[in-house]
């Protein structure tokens, strides 16, 4: 779990991270309030530690689908989105790494070429990861992934699938060892 006595600084990153349509949209009612991985922790960490978020990415990249089969090369923007996170997370004690799906990549009628993390989510954590600090990936999604290389690099995987409207809580708590 997160120590909160001994960090400082907590970078939250990734599309899914201050992202809350999965639970207006998919299984739930959707005129609720919500609470985001970002906000969860911020709330749960609230006088301990310092919650940073950085988008870092969007769900999908600019050239996607195609990417997925093809081959991905960043833009100037994408480019710059990453590097700010991985600055923010430079400058941190630990990365929250928040990916996963989306509206675009998950639902009955969303079919995909690849079980893998979106070629931009891949790349933004191979990134966070050569920044030395300790990393943690929330998956957010709708479906499995393959996350070969997470499984590799990763210090600890946290599978939220979605985890609907108080689904920011409910993974603070458990990053956090509050529960398990």
């Amino acid at each position: 779990p997160l120590d909160a006595s001994s960090l400082k600084r907590v970078a939250v990153i990734g599309p899914n991270a201050d992202e809350d349509g999965y639970a207006h949209v998919h299984y739930g009612p959707q005129a609720t309030e919500s609470v985001t991985v970002y906000q969860g922790l911020k709330d749960a960490l609230a006088g301990k530690a310092e919650v940073l978020y950085a988008k870092g990415c969007e769900h999908v990249d600019s050239q996607w689908p195609d990417s997925e089969g093809l081959g991905f090369e960043p833009t100037s923007e994408e480019l710059a989105s990453i590097n700010e996170a991985v600055k923010l997370a430079a400058d941190s004690d630990v990365s929250v790494a928040v990916l996963g799906g989306c509206l675009r990549t998950c639902g009955e009628n969303r079919t995909r070429t690849s079980l893998d993390l979106p070629p931009v989510q891949e790349m933004l954590l191979k990134e966070l990861k050569k920044t030395g600090k300790p990393l943690v990936v929330v998956l957010v999604t709708g479906r499995p992934l393959s996350v070969n290389w997470a499984d590799r690099n990763a210090d600890a995987i946290v599978q939220a699938f979605y985890p609907g409207a108080h689904g920011g809580t409910a993974v603070a708590q458990v990053l956090s060892g509050e529960y398990n």
